[in-house]
This record gives structure tokens, C-alpha cells and sequence, in this order.
């Protein structure tokens, strides 16, 4: 059976910046290393991933490199929105859901996009009782985990 999601693409995890990622190169998006870092916390505890299937299976940008901008957010984000069209998208934090144009209601699913608070260990609301396990169900309903 063929899936409703491009068999070409993989789901997509967009988070905001990475500080220390070179602005061409992707790779270091999200990235589950180290262990405490965003991507780590998102692939490990969030995700409940081991590293290697993570890398594997996602593809990770971020909107902006080494400081935040909401109007290069915005021209990031449409940019990925044609890149990857019909894949199942997981957008983290408010920031990333203001330059996609979708109000942040964490833990829902709005159209094919997954919302999430930013997996930062300074976001307050992963503190909350079975945030992980809420969060696990709103990227298995939007098709993100399988």
C-alpha cells in the first residue's frame, strides 16, 4: 500500500536556529548530539529515538542560523513548505509556528503539521505530567512518528 506522504521524502522537523551551524549546511539541524542539547532532548526523550534511526529517518532544518529573524524565518519557511510539500511536518515552538502562519496550540495537529514546544530544556512545558507521551501521540496523529 502506497503512503499518503511522498515515498521520495521524509517527515520534517523544524526547529529555529542552531547558533553554531554553518547557514548551507542542514546537517547540524536538530542534531541529536549532545545528549542535552534541543535535538537530543527532541530525538531521545521527545521522540523516544535512539540517534542513528532519528538521522535516518527525518529530514531537519532549522529557519534561521546564528540569530533569530522573524521575516527570514518566513522566506525560510515557504521555502521548505515547496521543498517539501506533502510530507508530514513537526514545528517546533511558537517562533517556528509564527513563520509558518500557524497559531501555537502545542500538542495538536493542524492540517499536516504537527506542534510542539521547542524541545529546549528551557521550555516549562515539557515539565507537565505525560508531555512526553502527549507529545509522542500528536506526531503519530499528524503521521510524523510512526
Amino acid at each position: 500500500m502506497t503512503s499518503l506522504w511522498s515515498v521520495n521524502q521524509r517527515p520534517l522537523l523544524v526547529g529555529e536556529l542552531n547558533p553554531y551551524q554553518p547557514a548551507e549546511d542542514e546537517d547540524y539541524a536538530l542534531y541529536p548530539y549532545p545528549e542535552r542539547s534541543a535535538g537530543g532532548r527532541l530525538c531521545r526523550l521527545v521522540m523516544g529515538l535512539e540517534p542513528h534511526r532519528y538521522i535516518r529517518s527525518y529530514d531537519r532544518a532549522n529557519l534561521c542560523s546564528v540569530r533569530w529573524s522573524l521575516s527570514a524565518a518566513r522566506l525560510r519557511a515557504v521555502q521548505l513548505s515547496d521543498e517539501h510539500p506533502v510530507v508530514p511536518v513537526a514545528l517546533f515552538g511558537s517562533r517556528v509556528c509564527a513563520a509558518f502562519g500557524v497559531p501555537f496550540a502545542p500538542f495538536t495537529v493542524s492540517g499536516r503539521y504537527a506542534l510542539l514546544p521547542h524541545p529546549s530544556g528551557l521550555c516549562r512545558i515539557w515539565n507537565e505530567p505525560e508531555a512526553y507521551d502527549r507529545a509522542r501521540v500528536t506526531l503519530r496523529v499528524a503521521g510524523v512518528l510512526s
